[in-house]
């Protein structure tokens, strides 16, 4: 069976993060280990070949912080204008939304040569984490599966008809609905995030470009035709056959076959593979999964609908505390770490945190730690960061780099003297 993350164990003092409405949530106070700016960086989350995903700490004028994830372009690609463009991009579609079951972006700029964004924290577990620990713990009871999916349904309901400040619409089509971009909190809320390949339906596609993971895409995605809203609900339908089943759907040994398999295999049945599907939701797969849009559900609501109608009838509706108990089953708080066990050793470059001196560049994974306190300002002299465990520890105070400068032009000086004096 295809794969549809550990931490490191902290003791420490608890504070809460953003959790939206309603949601109270602690995590660890973890130690500062660089800054950018005003945020304090806590770990990596994760690293990609464009950008990278650390927890954060933002201060906040009512003195408690909020946590946020801040995700940067890498050094190297911050030349690449189209990538630029692109991530610019995801951030201005983002801001603009406010859903309960979307993911939101707080902000998005560059800060200290760094192109960035951050967004909100949600404490949980990929779907696509979930499922890779159900199918080994006997599956997903298949009605938390269907209230994922129509969770994630109303969070495209809401996007796909989002409008603008001019009250246009924006006509976004997010391209990217997997089980890896669908977050369940530990407290049981559902968030669709990642748009970082949204484009808007009047936007022309680019030629011969297949942009999403191939194992979701759509018919005409698969076929480089023209795209509406109604890909997402395809791509929806895979996640829901796959949390009902546990098994990939569409995935192959290469992506000609993976796309072939799209375009060509007939509606597939989940209850085929899992008898404990009610047929009302099988029948919800197999209407999400038509190769026809016209035959689709029209919109994120009318899938979100045929779900909680089930629901409804089939024993009442499914809530946070339903998917808690879940969660609570299949991962024990041992496992449950906001970073993963290689969150400190951070890699790639910020600009050197100096305020104070002229000077740009990169020293060390994030320019220089400061021992500032969280109260103080960004722009203060900091001391150099932390070495990588088992290295030697570096002195408080001056910084190591502004030594090794006065050593360097004083060395200069003293050549200059000697070659004068041998003139």
């Amino acid at each position: 069976m295809a794969e549809f993350g550990e931490g490191f164990d902290f003791e420490g003092d608890q504070t809460t993060i953003d959790g939206g409405v309603g949601a109270v949530v602690s995590i660890p106070d973890y130690p500062t280990l660089a800054y950018l700016g005003p945020f304090e960086i806590l770990g990596r989350l994760a690293r990609g070949g464009m950008a990278e995903v650390y927890l954060a700490r933002e201060p906040q004028e009512s003195g408690e912080p909020r946590h946020v994830v801040l995700k940067r372009v890498l050094p190297e690609r911050e030349s690449d204008e189209d990538f630029i463009q692109m991530f610019r991009s995801e951030g201005s579609l983002a801001v603009r939304l406010y859903h309960p079951n979307v993911c939101h972006v707080y902000e998005c700029g560059e800060l200290e040569g760094t192109t960035f964004m951050t967004l909100e924290f949600v404490y949980g577990v990929t779907l696509r984490k979930l499922l890779r620990r159900a199918s080994s713990e006997g599956g997903l009871p298949p009605r938390i599966a269907a209230h994922i999916a129509a969770k994630v349904a109303l969070a495209l309901g809401y996007v796909h008809q989002a409008k603008g400040v001019d009250g246009r619409p924006l006509d976004i089509i997010h391209r990217d609905v997997s089980p890896h971009n669908v977050m369940i909190g530990w407290d049981g809320r559902i968030k669709l995030l990642d748009f970082g390949i949204a484009k808007t339906s009047n936007e022309e596609e680019e030629a011969g470009v297949l942009k999403g993971k191939h194992s979701y895409l759509s018919p005409e995605q698969a076929q480089g035709r023209p795209l509406d809203h109604r890909c997402d609900i395809f791509a929806l339908g895979i996640c829901l056959y796959e949390a009902l089943t546990c098994r990939p759907l569409y995935h192959r040994d290469n992506m000609l076959a993976t796309l072939e398999a799209i375009i060509r295999e007939p509606t597939p049945s989940a209850r085929a593979h899992n008898d404990q599907v009610p047929p009302e939701i099988d029948a919800v797969v197999h209407r999400a999964l038509q190769k026809d849009p016209a035959n689709r559900f029209q919109t994120g609501r009318q899938m979100a609908d045929a779900i909680d109608d089930f629901l409804w009838r089939s024993g009442g509706m499914v809530g946070p505390f339903d998917v808690v108990k879940v969660l609570d089953e299949l991962f024990p708080e041992d496992e449950r770490s906001p970073l993963p066990a290689n969150a400190a050793n951070l890699t790639g470059s910020f600009q050197a945190l100096t305020g104070s001196l002229p000077l740009t560049g990169s020293f060390g994974p994030f320019g220089t730690q400061s021992e500032r306190p969280r109260s103080e300002s960004a722009a203060e002299t900091v001391a150099p960061s932390a070495p990588a465990e088992g290295g030697t520890p570096a002195r408080a105070g001056v910084p190591l780099w502004f030594i090794g400068v006065l050593v360097a032009l004083v060395a200069l000086a003293f050549a200059g003297a000697a070659a004068f004096l041998t003139q």
